[in-house]
């Protein structure tokens, strides 16, 4: 006997509210790694270069283990784009050239792992593994410790601080203003005492 439509419609709802409550504790876990790498901008700095250098001795390890020579290849490339916003860490100018280059190579070594994948059968918990080490930790490490430039005092020396504004906290203001100019709009009150965090 096969399982009938409330069977579907429950795990179908819980599956979405599963989804809902891993983005949140996510982003939650993002926001305190924002705070920390704030906080201690030196050791965020040498976090990211000890990552940098892991994940190029597992491109190392992977090339003797059948995945092809060009595929490593440009995907080491991508992680040396990462070190082109290292030397004014942690701020950024979002238009500069390391900056787009790195978004670039974000995209390409997102694209080129999907090549790969497609062509090579692997199990997708096995595929988000490695896509965790070698594809999404530099740049979330990055996103989360990075500061606009600008967003810094303006006698504050500029290299090593971390007293400007996160990238990660910037995205998480937005959403935060926009919430509370469309929640009002859909009947939602708005709740009194609740403060910014930081």
């Amino acid at each position: 006997m096969s399982p009938g439509v409330i069977f579907w419609l429950i795990s179908t709802l819980m599956g979405y509210v599963t989804l809902f409550l891993s983005a949140l504790s996510i982003a939650c876990g993002l926001y305190c790694a924002a705070e920390i790498a704030e906080e201690y901008s030196s050791m965020s700095l040498k976090v990211i270069k000890g990552t940098l250098g892991f994940v190029g001795v597992c491109h190392f390890l992977c090339l003797f283990s059948g995945v092809g020579f060009f595929t490593l290849l440009i995907s080491s490339l991508c992680h040396l784009t990462y070190c082109l916003l290292l030397p004014k860490f942690p701020f950024v100018s979002p238009t500069s050239l390391a900056s787009i280059c790195s978004i670039l190579a974000v995209l390409l070594n997102h694209y080129n792992w999907f090549q790969f994948f497609y062509s090579n059968y692997t199990p997708i918990f096995q595929v988000t593994g490695f896509f965790m080490l070698m594809i999404w930790i530099v740049p979330l490490e990055l996103f989360v410790s990075l500061c606009m430039e600008g967003d810094g005092l303006p006698n504050e020396q500029r290299v090593g601080t971390g007293k400007g504004s996160n990238v990660f906290k910037g995205f998480v203001e937005v959403f935060r203003e926009i919430w509370e100019k469309v929640a009002p709009k859909i009947g939602l009150k708005k709740v009194d005492g609740i403060r910014k965090m930081y």
